[in-house]
């Protein structure tokens, strides 16, 4: 790592001394400085100056990356992290020659690791799963479209060297070219597209990188989840203080671009939000979703681009107008219980603002498949959440939904705009109301089947063109006696606040104790049961809101 722009702020854990110009390009676009150094006349640095150009990075290589990501979660209270790596796929070329890493007993033509959940990406998913608050950010892969420029060509092959013919990686048109890694439901995986020099001035002037690697994953998933600046970057060099590098480009690029921005936004959460609990993963990650510009002239995510291009201004000024109407008008964080529901109103926007709602869930990991696997439709989906928003003339408004076409495999289905449906695919679900009356919309959350993992499943939910709500007084305003020895407690809440109820026996002691565990709010009114001994002359309940 170049002293002067990353040192003493990046740690290198594996030992490693030799300088690689790729990590460090990496790690540059991430955390870079940006210091005043030239190369040769050319004033490079501010030009190289990293997303996050304060942070502090620890650096590993990959060869035992989920053990080390474990330990690091578990030991150094690792909340962000970026992968610009991933397994050779396919058509690969290392500068003298060609190889193709398929499996020519499973197919001659295509490489099954593509789109493939493997044992990779469920572990990936797992140790999510079990560290919430850890978001894994992937480089989609340089994939689509690769091959030689000639062909049939020399290249080698597992069973050895051949001129076989083997069609440039992906299906028509590109697509299904998602690495392993990047087929992980539960991290935000990166595409690359040209660099926007003037800003973003609309879906038109967005253009994919002709590499990025794209979906749908095998069982139909969106991937990528969102696209950035990958082409042409310019970044520290590993030679000396002054080298500057112009990549020519690469989605491990793009990834740590967005990687520096999610944990901004995570600090700038956590500084407007002081005494809350850290932001689950897949409220970075849906955030990052729900505030994308749109990279195309369609209204929907796409299988190229996934959810659009990430703004991060944006999604800090979702998280500021979050913290400045009191909390939760924007962004909730909901406990699902098995057979359960979430529901509350919103008050959409007057004018021309669209009324946009997101969910976004940690999922269980799916079952894997076996790297040969060749093209398993079988969905990697386990608890299949449910975005519904009522309008206020009774009619549902249902999620965005693409065709994956995992029969016929064809662009043009694949390319085509997003519909809205009933989503059974992935974890990330929006509805989209172009133009809302200004009136009252019922958000609603469900589930299909039974919730696995402990029966509950945290949802984070994201709200843009809502007009924020005042919180309702804080007051028990229901008490009934629903058995002999149990009370229903009840009181007006805010949706995805969380609450403690308290009691005690003698108003002249100070000691209040819990009645129950922590209570997640569902619903607008809270209900709960509660034991109350009959043998005690008086009992006093009180209810408190947690930051």
């Amino acid at each position: 790592m170049t002293p002067a722009e990353l040192n003493p702020r990046v740690t290198e854990l594996d030992g490693n001394t030799t300088n690689s110009y790729h990590s460090t390009a990496v790690c540059g676009i991430l955390a870079a400085v940006g210091v005043n150094l030239y190369s040769g006349t050319n004033l490079l640095g501010p030009l190289a100056k990293g997303m996050a150009y304060a942070a502090q990075v620890q650096a590993r290589d990959f060869k035992i990356d989920l053990g080390e990501m474990t330990g690091a979660v578990g030991t150094n209270h690792m909340r962000l992290s970026n992968q610009s790596y991933g397994w050779i796929a396919g058509w690969y070329y290392d500068g003298a020659t060609w190889y193709w890493y398929g499996y020519p007993s499973v197919s001659a033509t295509q490489d099954p690791a593509f789109g493939n959940y493997t044992t990779n990406a469920s572990n990936y998913d797992n140790l999510v799963q079990g560290a919430p608050t850890y978001l894994q950010v992937w480089a989609a892969g340089n994939d689509q479209g690769e091959a030689p420029p000639v062909q049939p060509t020399n290249h080698v092959e597992r069973t050895g060297a051949t001129t076989a013919y083997r069609p440039p990686d992906g299906d028509q048109g590109g697509y299904d070219t998602m690495s392993q890694q990047g087929c992980a439901k539960n991290v935000l995986t990166v595409g690359a597209i040209y660099p926007l020099t003037s800003g973003y001035a609309g879906p038109t002037n967005v253009v994919l990188a002709p590499f990025s690697s794209c979906g749908p994953t095998d069982d139909g998933r969106i991937k990528p989840d969102v696209v950035a600046d990958g082409i042409n970057d310019i970044t520290p060099g590993a030679g000396s203080d002054t080298e500057y590098v112009q990549w020519p480009g690469g989605t491990s690029f793009a990834a740590p671009g967005i990687a520096g921005s999610v944990g901004l936004l995570s600090q700038f959460y956590k500084q407007l939000h002081p005494n809350s609990s850290e932001p689950l993963a897949s409220t970075l990650k849906g955030l990052a979703i729900h505030t994308a510009d749109s990279a195309t002239t369609n209204a929907g995510p796409s299988y190229r681009f996934g959810w659009g291009v990430m703004n991060t201004r944006t999604a800090a000024t979702v998280i500021k107008q979050d913290a400045t109407n009191g909390l939760k008008n924007q962004i909730k964080e909901v406990l699902l219980t098995n057979n359960s529901t979430i529901q509350f109103p919103v008050v959409a926007s007057a004018g021309t603002s669209p009324l946009k709602i997101t969910i976004c869930w940690t999922d269980p990991a799916g079952t894997p498949n076996n790297v040969t696997n060749l093209d398993n439709p079988t969905p990697k989906l386990v608890n299949d959440l449910d975005l519904r928003v009522i309008s206020p003339s009774g009619s549902t408004n249902l999620p965005w939904v693409l065709n994956p076409d995992l029969t016929n495999q064809i662009s043009a289905a694949r390319s085509a705009a997003a519909t809205t449906g009933d989503d059974n695919r992935n974890n990330v679900e929006q509805v989209y109301v172009a133009h809302p009356t200004n009136a009252t919309y019922l958000v609603r959350v469900t589930h299909k089947s039974n919730l696995q993992s402990n029966t509950t499943q945290w949802a984070s939910i994201l709200i843009s063109g809502n007009v924020p709500q005042a919180t309702p007084p804080l007051v028990i305003n229901q008490m009934a006696k629903t058995a002999t020895n149990t009370l229903a407690i009840g009181w007006p809440a805010v949706v995805g606040a969380q609450y403690q109820l308290q009691s005690k026996t003698n108003l002249t002691s100070t000691n209040w104790f819990s009645v129950d565990g922590i209570i997640s709010a569902r619903l607008t009114n809270v209900v709960t049961l509660v034991p109350f001994s009959q043998a005690s002359t008086a009992q006093f309940f009180r209810v408190a809101q947690l930051p």
